[in-house]
């Protein structure tokens, strides 16, 4: 169980918290594990725990607290956010940051709420309130994991004791009745589950003459609100609402809201009081409405309930309309008569008094008994469905009635009073910051609330059919669910029984996206226009699903799904989307100088992309896997948080602006801070990216034979299991060198280097000095496998070169890149900078001939820009550089160094959209000039048999290279 705090405790703790420096020094392993069994849960001598580790994986994790980061780019972003993490909200007090993710949660659950809430998205009455506490407790987790520092753990068992308290507090709900005006009612409306009733079809079928009767009090006085509502079809019904303007009002109608024929009245339900309201329809053509049972208003009623037709949609407590709300109000005493009740007898009603003769009575609902079903009294038996019931083990910071609205008959969309967003999502943050609560720091009482939230989820999705779980998933935003299948799937695993073990997977199979997931299992790329998140997340699920049940089908699920995106949709700073959406496949760049929607790559998307990137690789060490990592991490995730200090706010982008000559602003939004710099999704995943820096670094293999080096940041990696500590000193982005040492240990180990596919020239290795003879081919792994012993290095070059990475819609929309980094030009005119390339390359086809360096390191110009790291984000306050990821390149003519052909390059293009010069340059480096005389010829002869060149044209193209030879030669 978590810890306890007495008061003395916590004012300790909180006058340590404000002593704390910005930045604490990593305490060893060791020491984090003894003051972790201080508070009772671990033992001394306990192995680090890695998190999540799948039982068929081929290669493994290792702890976060086994790989240390120094100094660098990483460090410095990593620190800044375990700042953030000791210090939120700036206020002083240990426990103010816990007390804020919180009040939301105590609020719900009905227990006292001292002070405020996070912000943003975080906020009373927004629809994924929650979430962020769930990424605020895997920061803690993994800062603590990382670190051993006490404050994050401190934070951390408080906030999960207290969500225990209000998971406890929300099983003490009402769930059943609650006490009406004679007997027991039904409570619908949040925050109690009963949503609306449900009344069976043609209930009114055939109806000449009508009376509704109904006991109800109003929670709020909600406009718009339907008591009643039975319907033919959408502009057919009649309703009762329980206030229009001043009072209630009744409409019929046959031909739609604008030919309703109605009944209004000035006199108000009142509010927190039991009323009785009745309506009449006589065959005289005459209706009349009942409050409290006077007559409160009265109008010609033509059409009777039998002109409309066969009624199927019949409510108590909702209209067919999404922008009406549901009623918020007890209801007691629901009655139908096939007659115009007199005054007197709605007066009797009304009182309590002799009820009429029952013969009349079409259906009656007195609410008395519990569950689902509202017992119809009357001789006709119509029982009624409530929709809406609760169940135990519910922990979230809004009602479950969100959870109710997606699931059918109602299948609620994000839009309107009733709207739903994403409430499934909101679980899985917080279901897998309990998880690494309990995975990264041992926190038993975390795993504890897990268990009871799957429970939970399991009497929630279990009796619906897999067609209805489709239309919920596939509802945009309110079906987004994150990774709850991971989740689910990892407590199946932990489990201690087999029946729970069984029941937490089927409730994780349940969160299959079926339409998608058959098209990924077929390479069926079907992602254009999907939103990106709701569809990339349970990718990461099927892995779990996968490891857990042997079902192949979910890894082929999830390996073809990354191959759709990647590299068909992602941008040169290893983002996807466009307003969170994918494109077609392969259009990149399409639309970046219009009016067309700027927010591209949400950070989100980076972030479960590399989620699913890592999970792929631990099945299958494919090295593109690792050059995505790469591309995105060391881009689009370490350029998302703000080069400066915070306390109060993340300071992490939401989008990444990839419209040249724009900042890390969209109109007047700073991307840091949209939605307030805390709450919003981004914001939340990004507490988690940059307190992980060193998860990927290293791998090794299941028989712990190998060693993997995924990543070139430098770390010094500590392998009990083995006995080894190795450094990898580098300064990795800047410099493409790296040398590992063994500081401690001895044995045979195979050492797997990274070769990135960038790496295209001069990858070398060299063992404690000499230099291996290996055949480093880009985008591969290179082995040493030899007996090592302290002291030993591995020296590893791979020379930055500037290269172009073409737009895959328009290849002349190229990025530049220099070794892993992105290279923006720094510029804030609004359309491509035109940069010509050609004519200054030499025989190694490096950019860098026509690209100068700076006295500011990885700052470079290049026809008059400035080149700089996209990584760089903002470093002073109130200024944001703009900046163009993208150029256009300019190669109007063949030309070789100062020689020209007079032949068109730009205007030609082959099937692949490449020019002449594209197609020549693409097999540089040339180890002399010959060899790419050769080229010119092999290349000249192709295009020339194509018909896209004439003979005296391909002559020209060759004799101009020949002659090229002194510009050409370094």
């Amino acid at each position: 169980m978590s810890k306890q705090f007495p008061r003395r405790t916590v004012l300790r703790l909180g006058a340590l918290a404000a002593s704390v420096p910005a930045v604490a020094s990593v305490l060893p392993a060791t020491a984090a594990q003894g003051a972790r069994a201080t508070a009772g849960l671990a033992t001394p001598g306990t192995a680090p725990r890695p998190g999540w580790v799948g039982p068929n994986w081929s290669v493994k994790p290792f702890a976060l607290n086994q790989v240390t980061l120094h100094d660098g780019i990483f460090r410095q972003k990593r620190d800044r956010m375990l700042n953030y993490a000791r210090n939120y909200p700036g206020t002083g007090g240990l426990l103010d940051g816990p007390d804020r993710m919180l009040h939301l949660f105590r609020v719900n659950a009905g227990l006292p709420a001292p002070g405020t809430w996070p912000g943003g998205w975080d906020t009373p009455r927004h629809l994924l309130r929650g979430h962020f506490t769930g990424h605020y407790l895997t920061m803690l987790a993994q800062a603590y994991a990382a670190t051993g520092e006490e404050i994050f753990v401190d934070k951390l068992d408080y906030l999960v004791e207290e969500l225990g308290k209000c998971q406890r507090a929300l099983d003490g709900r009402e769930l059943g009745r609650v006490p009406g005006r004679s007997g027991r009612a039904l409570r619908l409306g949040d925050p109690h589950p009963n949503q609306y009733v449900l009344l069976p079809p043609g209930i009114l079928d055939g109806v000449t003459e009508l009376t509704i009767a109904v006991s109800v009090n109003l929670a709020a006085a909600q406009t718009g609100a339907r008591i009643f509502h039975f319907g033919t079809r959408s502009s057919s019904y009649l309703s009762l609402t329980a206030k229009d303007g001043a009072g209630p009002r009744f409409a019929i109608t046959n031909l739609g809201s604008g030919n309703e024929q109605r009944i209004t009245s000035s006199t108000e339900v009142p509010v927190g009081e039991w009323a009785h309201l009745a309506v009449t329809l006589s065959a005289t053509g005459v209706g009349r409405l009942y409050v409290n049972g006077v007559e409160a208003g009265n109008g010609a009623i033509t059409l009777t309930p039998a002109a409309l037709g066969q009624f199927v949609h019949n409510w108590i407590g909702r209209s067919q309309n999404t922008n009406d709300p549901f009623l918020n109000a007890v209801v007691d005493d629901f009655r139908i008569y096939a007659r115009a009740l007199d005054p007197a007898e709605v007066q009797a009603l009304s009182s309590d008094g002799p009820s009429p003769t029952p013969a009349d009575l079409l259906a009656c609902y007195r609410f008395e008994d519990d569950g689902e079903t509202a017992v119809d009294h009357s001789v006709n038996r119509r029982d009624a469905r409530i929709i809406g019931t609760g169940h135990p083990g519910f922990l979230a910071a809004f009602p479950e009635g969100q959870f109710i609205r997606l699931e059918p008959p109602t299948f609620q969309s994000n839009s309107g009073p009733n709207a739903v967003w994403a409430v499934w999502y909101t679980c899985h943050k917080i279901m897998r910051g309990l998880l690494n609560a309990y995975e990264l720091t041992g926190n038993e009482e975390a795993l504890d609330i897990a268990f009871r939230m799957s429970d939970w989820a399991h009497r929630r999705l279990s009796p619906i059919s897999r067609a209805d779980l489709d239309a919920m998933w596939n509802i945009y935003s309110a079906g987004e669910a994150g990774s709850m299948n991971e989740v689910l799937a990892e407590l199946s695993a932990l489990a201690p029984d087999q029946e729970r073990k069984a029941r937490y997977l089927a409730t994780a199979k349940a969160f299959t996206f079926t339409t998608l997931f058959d098209a990924s299992i077929a390479g069926r790329d079907e992602l254009s226009g999907r939103h990106a998140n709701q569809y990339m997340a349970p990718n990461i699920g099927y892995l779990r699903i996968f490891e857990q049940a042997g079902d192949a089908d979910y890894h082929s699920a999830a390996r073809n799904f990354w191959s759709m995106v990647v590299p068909h949709r992602i941008f040169s700073n290893g983002g996807a989307g466009q307003s969170e959406h994918f494109r077609q496949r392969g259009v990149i760049t399409s639309g970046f100088t219009s009016s067309s929607d700027p927010r591209h790559a949400e950070t989100c998307c980076a972030y479960n992309m590399l989620r699913l990137t890592r999970n792929l690789f631990f099945h299958d060490q494919d090295p593109a896997y690792m050059d995505y990592y790469e591309k995105a991490l060391h881009n689009q995730i370490l350029s998302s948080r703000r080069d400066v200090d915070s306390v109060t706010s993340t300071e992490v982008t939401y989008h990444q602006n990839m419209w040249p000559g724009r900042s890390r602003k969209i109109g007047n939004v700073i991307e840091y801070s949209r939605y307030g710099g805390n709450g919003s999704c981004c914001n939340g995943t990004g507490l988690e990216s940059h307190t992980k820096y060193q998860e990927t670094i290293y791998f090794r293999s299941a028989d712990e034979s190998t060693l993997y080096v995924n990543l070139f940041i430098a770390s010094t990696l500590t392998w009990p299991d083995r006995g080894f500590v190795l450094t990898q000193e580098t300064a990795y982005p800047t410099q493409g060198t790296s040398r590992l040492r063994f500081d401690k240990g001895q044995g045979r180990l195979k050492v797997r280097l990274r070769v990135p596919s960038w790496a295209r020239t001069g990858y070398t290795v060299s063992v404690n000095g000499t230099r291996q003879d290996l055949a480093a081919a880009p985008g591969t792994y290179l082995t040493l496998d030899r007996q090592w012993t302290e002291g030993d290095t591995i020296d590893i070059s791979m020379p930055f070169s500037f290269r172009a990475e073409k737009a895959l819609n328009d290849k002349a929309i190229q990025s530049i890149l220099y070794g892993p980094t992105l290279m923006v030009v720094r510029d804030g005119t609004p359309s491509y900078r035109e940069f010509t390339f050609f004519k200054d390359l030499k025989l190694n086809g490096d950019l860098a001939a026509a690209i100068e360096p700076t006295d500011v390191p990885m700052h470079f110009t290049t026809h008059g820009y400035t080149l700089a790291p996209y990584y760089i984000s903002d470093p002073v306050p109130g200024e944001f550089n703009p900046y163009h990821p993208y150029v256009k390149r300019i190669e109007p003519e063949v030309v070789f160094g100062s020689i020209r052909t007079g032949v068109p390059n730009d205007s030609i293009r082959d099937e692949d959209g490449e020019t002449f010069l594209d197609r020549v340059w693409e097999a540089a480096p040339f180890a002399n000039h010959g060899q790419f005389v050769r080229r010119v010829v092999e290349a000249s002869g192709r295009w020339q048999a194509a018909g896209r060149y004439t003979p005296d044209q391909c002559e020209a193209i060759v004799a101009a290279a020949a002659r090229a030879k002194g510009d050409l030669e370094v």
